[in-house]
């Protein structure tokens, strides 16, 4: 019972976070599960949870997953909470906003009731103590011979559940409550949802106003039936309109506890889209142990930021907030750059250490085999060669969507021709791309197809390769000992 007050009052309260960096061009989506149960703040079992499940909820903040989202550090069962953690929580510069597809749904819960002893503490009649356990809800929550709202009363506090047992002759120094968990496995959530959760990216520009070019889904994707279902969204696009890449992981488990497993897994398990950028192991911090493909995306959406958008950068060789490779039960995995090396042959992102700092480490997309990259497109060989065209086809079809039933007289070609060919002539003065030229063909544009109200515009790009390896040569050389008797070099 909190002390009588009579009067207005004002308490600071310390800010919560880090102030994040606002992202430019990039913008991820995450699929996984989340502890929305947290939203109903007076355990209201009429509750209304629709509006939290498979909707994209764009988060921009810490404070805004706990409001919007709900988060605990029970990154297994509620993955999205892993999401937060990295872009908000971790590293000197946290980096958002995020897109969140969330498939709890707290009405859903496991056939076995829990039963849990709950230490009190204070006088007679206000007890109070504390239940943690992150897949409870206080609408579930009963205690025998009690009634909630008279006997007792249970709130949120810090993603604890708060007991307090107002009954006046209670004085035990526990009590017992009961409830029935949600239920979060994949009996529930199977990849049929998990399909759905993906499709409602699709509406992600009406509910939040930004499009995604990033989806992932630590905790799931490394299960092929749910990766399946990204690859699929992958290739046929958001809104069947536009592009996107995905990051996966593979199985960081006993199963695949090397690196010579991990790629085995990889080959048997057909993780070898071009879309996407396949992850292993997981990585851990002071605060917990990540999925790679989480740090990989939190990489991608900061490199592309500091280049205004553009993903002409690869994340590889860039320093990420994690302290060491892992397995998913945190044993360290130690990585030398050679066997590093041999999975991103294999087409695999890993981890490296350089001067004392772990990096994300691989260049290439999940379609890469060095073995058989003669088979390979030239544009498909390095992660930049995919990325850049997947941003160079979404502007266009952003930037010239009000051209659309527009009359198209020859003015209108030469707008178009001269506005887009001063976009590519800049990014070829950055540096972001080698060539690039946007022309109108009389043999890609008949009659028939004009008459029709259909145009098309032709766009040459050569991306700028990013340097996979930088070789020295060091040639021993007699032209020096010359100096050793008064002569003179060369």
């Amino acid at each position: 019972m909190t002390s009588y007050k009579h009067g207005v009052y004002g308490n600071q309260v310390p800010f919560q976070g880090k102030l994040p960096l606002s992202a430019v061009g990039t913008v991820p989506a995450y699929i996984g599960t989340a502890p929305i149960q947290q939203l109903n703040a007076t355990g209201d079992p009429e509750f209304d949870y629709t509006p939290y499940i498979n909707k994209p909820i764009l988060i921009g903040s810490y404070k805004a997953a706990t409001t919007g989202l709900g988060y605990t550090d029970d990154w297994s069962s509620f993955t999205l909470s892993e999401a937060v953690s990295a872009h908000f929580l971790e590293g000197d510069t946290p980096v958002g906003p995020i897109i969140c597809v969330n498939m709890t749904d707290p009405n859903v819960t496991q056939e076995l009731e829990t039963t849990k002893q709950i230490a009190l503490t204070g006088s007679r009649g206000q007890k109070v103590g504390y239940l943690n356990d992150p897949l409870a809800a206080l609408e579930h929550i009963t205690i025998d011979t009690m009634s909630v709202g008279t006997d007792y009363t249970l709130s949120w506090e810090d993603g604890l559940i708060k007991i307090s047992i107002t009954k006046a002759l209670f004085e035990d120094d526990t009590v017992d409550v009961k409830y029935y968990q949600i239920d979060v496995s994949q009996t529930v959530i199977t990849a049929g949802k998990f399909g759905q959760a993906v499709d409602a990216l699709d509406y992600s520009e009406l509910v939040t106003g930004q499009i995604p070019n990033i989806v992932a889904a630590p905790g799931w994707s490394h299960i092929k039936d749910y990766h399946d279902k990204m690859v699929l969204k992958a290739t046929s696009r958001i809104n069947e309109k536009w592009y996107i890449t995905m990051c996966s992981d593979i199985p960081a488990d006993g199963s695949t506890d090397t690196p010579e497993l991990a790629a085995e897994w990889k080959q048997e398990n057909g993780y070898d889209s071009k879309w996407d950028r396949v992850c292993w192991p997981m990585a851990k911090t002071a605060d917990g142990v990540y999925h790679l493909s989480t740090i990989a995306v939190v990489d991608m959406q900061t490199v592309d930021t500091g280049a205004d958008g553009v993903p002409y950068i690869s994340p590889s060789n860039k320093l990420i907030f994690a302290d060491a490779a892992c397995l998913v039960d945190g044993k360290q995995i130690y990585l030398s750059e050679p066997v590093a090396n041999t999975l991103n042959a294999n087409g695999i992102t890993t981890t490296n250490i350089i001067r004392g700092s772990m990096r994300l480490w691989g260049p290439h997309m999940s379609n890469y085999d060095f073995m058989t990259q003669d088979d390979i497109n030239p544009e498909d060989r390095l992660d930049t060669g995919i990325r850049m065209p997947v941003y160079m086809m979404n502007y266009l079809q952003r930037n010239y969507i009000d051209n659309v039933d527009n009359p198209m007289g020859k003015r209108d070609v030469d707008d178009i021709l001269a506005s887009a060919q001063q976009w590519l002539n800049y990014l070829a003065n950055q540096g972001m791309i080698l060539y690039g030229r946007i022309e109108f063909r009389a043999d890609e544009n008949s009659t028939t197809e004009m008459v029709s109200g259909d145009f098309a515009f032709n766009v040459q790009q050569t991306n700028t390769p990013n340097a996979k390896s930088l070789t020295f040569y060091v040639e021993y050389v007699t032209d020096g000992l010359s100096t050793l008797t008064g002569g003179t070099e060369g």
